[in-house]
């Protein structure tokens, strides 16, 4: 440099200060002798170099300086390489140009280095650098590859607006302080792994190639709110020990946190994923923020442990999401989340309150296996595609009021400690709960299944409300057991409705109900009343050993198809008043423990009550209860009203057995009613009397006489009619002139008076001998008109005598009634 009047030379200084008037043209031609600055280095000299061009080879290898070097302003020409040098003071190249690559490799700084505004058009290699102090680099440009790996910075950096057009490497590098990338720019790949940094800043930065900071470690808070990652970002094994800000930023490319390790909050709140996102198995011991985020392509959350909240409240999922075996401390918000591809939280485990209010899951949403150890709210949400909830565990209440799901729900051996709210809530495939565990009350109300429903086997601590449900395909409750009330009033099942061994601990009210398709209660067992006022049964209805525990109602019910109540068994009152059997109705082997109410029930069809057990049975209007047969066989009662029904029910008796009119019999006369009861025997020998026929003859003329005579016994004034007019008969021929002799010798009236005529009647009728009318035989004269002797007359006067008096006195003694 020939302008001598800009440089200072002393002992212990080099200084170089070009005018801020001179051209670079001038400063080139110019230019400082790199070797000159080297040697005054090496000598202990302050260099002081500013607004200038340096020339030459700048070498400064294993250089130990004890004074300040300042270069600031000036162009470094040359090949430069300062390598395990080391800096005793501060080390300054503020707003110079490195126009070749850069290298202080091992180059230790015992106080601050300035790289402010700085351009290395060559590679910049920083590794394995020391740096006591400060380092600044502060929007400085890297052309090329900059290159920080194992460097060791004392204190914090400040990379600030910095431009990295070359690949950045700060791989194994340690920084113990904050970390300041704000604004930056890493034009191609930024490797951070195994890093080690106390704090760090990443605030607006641009990472356009990949970024890598696998195995980092960030001692404090890493902030990378509104940074933009246009390739793949690898946070894979990281760790971070305090709060990590990701708010507002964008991954354009893969973003990996797999294994990655958070020691507070993550906050991704308003970030946009444009390829797949993986946090699989990392850990984030606070609250984790997605709220909201958006993933257009695959979100992996498989094995991530979130050690606080999971805000993804309004997230919008454009792929897959994939939370199986998820951890989640406190509680999950996924409230207004959108789930466009498939969701997946196999065995994912949620610490408190799951909230998915709103939610839409566009096709299948898995939760089997999942725990969720607080209230699950589901309330509006959408299930576009199946949803499985297999062997989920939900350890309070689960909400899904006005959840509609479109395709297969499947909450098979879910069990919910609480209680269940699906009122209302739409399931448009097949819904299935077999053996599903809900640990208190279950409200269905209003719901709509339009396909089949399956509760096959579910138990429900609690009661279970489905008022006004609607069951368009069909409703199994096969093995069920419900712990208090069921409550299906106002219910429609469109199918074939089956409780089959259904256990009801508490009431079971169906009042109204409507079954469309057939319906099934066998082996029913009710707890308490079982109430189906109003219900209307339009195909089979089935109560095949249902067992009732308190009253059953029926009244009015009305039953389009067969009836089968076939050993039923209600322990209070049965109640049937009003009810219409339109079919077959058959309650053969019930019993029922307390009345029995049929006044005003129409049997249209064929009934059974064979071996049915009543305590005390009503019958009542209408006058035409019973349109066909009734079967009876084997029916025991203690009482039946009214008692003047009983000519109704036996006029429909189909087919004909004893014991019917034996039951009623017995009934009456316990009763104290032995009109009725003699009334009823008479009906059954009728009854018995018209399917005897002259085949067997004898038979048939016993039967006839002992019917006209007696009336089989309990009719016995007939029998004294006959006798009655057999003696009036028999006074008036023993009237007649000649008819007797006197036994003694005494003298013979024309005609004997009419009271001594009827004692000789009487005496002769009787199959024993008395005194009055002992005075007189028959004489063996003619009978005028008849054509008979008197004595004839008597002999078929005796012999009616020997008949008719046994046969009043078996009647009398009850021997023809058995």
């Amino acid at each position: 440099m020939n302008e001598t009047e800009n440089k200072e030379v002393t002992p212990s200084l080099l200084r170089y200060i070009c005018p801020d008037n001179w051209s670079d043209q001038k400063k080139v031609a110019n230019p400082i002798d790199a070797e000159e600055i080297g040697e005054a280095i090496k000598d202990g000299k302050v260099v002081e170099i500013i607004n200038a061009v340096i020339e030459g080879p700048f070498i400064l290898k294993s250089v130990n300086v004890e004074s300040e070097v300042s270069i600031q302003r000036t162009k470094i020409r040359g090949p430069f390489d300062w390598s395990y040098a080391t800096f005793k003071r501060v080390l300054n190249f503020e707003n110079s140009i490195f126009e070749t690559d850069a290298t202080f490799k091992a180059v230790t700084v015992e106080k601050d280095i300035f790289l402010d505004n700085v351009t290395f058009l060559g590679i910049a290699d920083f590794s394995d650098i020391t740096v006591m102090g400060i380092f600044y680099s502060r929007s400085a440009t890297y052309k090329k590859q900059g290159i920080f790996t194992e460097g060791n910075f004392k204190k914090k950096v400040e990379l600030n607006k910095n431009k990295f057009e070359g690949e950045a490497d700060f791989k194994s590098a340690r920084i113990g302080g904050t970390a300041e990338f704000t604004g930056a720019v890493f034009k191609e790949k930024a490797n951070f792994n195994s890093a080690q940094i106390e704090g760090a800043a990443f605030k607006s930065a641009t990472f356009e190639g990949e970024a890598h900071f696998i195995t980092a470690r960030i001692g404090d808070t890493a902030e990378f709110t509104g940074v933009v990652f246009k390739e793949e970002a690898i946070f894979n094994r990281t760790q971070i020990e305090d709060v990590a800000f990701f708010n507002s930023a964008t991954f354009e490319g893969e973003a990996n946190f797999v294994t990655a390790r958070i020691g507070n909050n993550a906050e991704f709140t308003g970030v946009v994923f444009k390829e797949k996102a993986n946090f699989n198995s990392a850990q984030i011991e606070g609250a984790a923020f997605f709220d909201p985020a958006t993933f257009e392509n695959e979100a992996d959350f498989a094995s991530a442990r979130i050690g606080g909240t999971a805000e993804f409240t309004g997230a919008v999922f454009k792929e897959e999401a994939i939370f199986n075996r998820t951890q989640i401390g406190e509680s999950a918000h996924f409230d207004q989340a959108t789930f466009e591809g498939k969701a997946n939280f196999v065995t994912a485990r949620i610490g408190s309150v799951a909230v998915f209010t709103g939610a839409e899951f566009k096709k299948r949403a898995n939760f089997n296996g999942a725990q969720i150890e607080g209230v699950a709210f589901f309330k509006s949400a959408t299930f576009g595609g199946e949803a499985h909830f297999i062997t989920a565990q939900i350890d309070s209440n689960v909400e899904f009021t006005g959840a509609v799901f479109k395709e297969e729900a499947i909450f098979n051996r879910t069990q919910i400690e609480g209680a269940a709210f699906f009122d209302p809530a739409t399931f448009e495939g097949k819904a299935n709960f077999v053996n599903v565990r809900i640990g208190s009350l279950s409200l269905f109300t209003g719901a709509e299944f339009k396909k089949r429903a399956n509760f096959n086997g579910a138990q429900i601590e609690g009661a279970a409300f489905f008022e006004s449900a609607t069951f368009g395909g069909e409703a199994h409750f096969i093995t069920a057991r419900i712990d208090s009330t069921a409550k299906f009033t106002g219910a429609v099942f469109k199918e074939e409705a089956i409780f089959n061994r259904t256990k009801i601990r508490g009431s079971a009210l169906f009042d109204p109900a409507t079954f469309e398709g057939k319906a099934n209660f066998v082996n029913v067992r009710i707890g308490s009343t079982a109430e189906f006022t109003g219900v209307v049964f339009k195909e089979r209805a089935s109560f095949n050993r249902t067992q009732i525990e308190g009253a059953a109602f029926f009244d009015p019910a009305t039953f389009e198809g067969e009836a089968d109540f076939v050993g039923a068994r209600i322990e209070s009152n049965a109640v049937f008043t009003g009810a219409e059997f339109k079919e077959k109705a058959s309650f053969n082997s019930a019993y029922i423990k307390r009345e029995s109410h049929f006044e005003k029930t129409i049997f249209a069809n064929y009934v059974k009550f064979e071996n049915t057990s009543f305590e005390t049975i009503y019958f009542g209007e209408p006058e035409v209860q019973f349109n066909a047969k009734i079967d009876l066989r084997g029916c025991i009662y203690n009482r039946i009203h009214p008692i003047s029904y009983w000519k109704q029910l036996m006029k429909h008796l189909d087919p004909y057995d004893r014991q019917p009119f034996t039951q009623l019999e017995e009934t009456f006369r316990r009763a104290g009613k032995d009109k009725h009861a003699d009334d009823v025997y008479y009906e059954q020998k009728c009854r018995e009397s018209a399917q005897k026929t002259l085949r067997t003859p004898g038979a048939w003329l016993l039967d006839r006489f002992l019917w006209l005579f007696t009336g089989y016994g309990v009719r016995l004034h007939r029998l004294i009619v006959f006798i009655a007019l057999i003696l009036l008969v028999g006074t008036i021929v023993f009237h007649f002139e000649g008819a007797v002799e006197p036994r003694l010798d005494m003298q013979l009236p024309p005609h004997l008076p009419y009271w001594e005529a009827f004692w000789v009647s009487f005496n002769t009728f009787l199959p024993v001998e008395i005194p009055s009318g002992a005075n007189w035989i028959p004489s063996s004269e003619i009978i005028r008109g008849l054509g008979i002797s008197f004595t004839t007359f008597a002999t078929l006067l005796k012999l009616a005598g020997w008949i008719l008096v046994p046969v009043g006195i078996a009647g009398i003694s009850g021997i023809l009634k058995r």
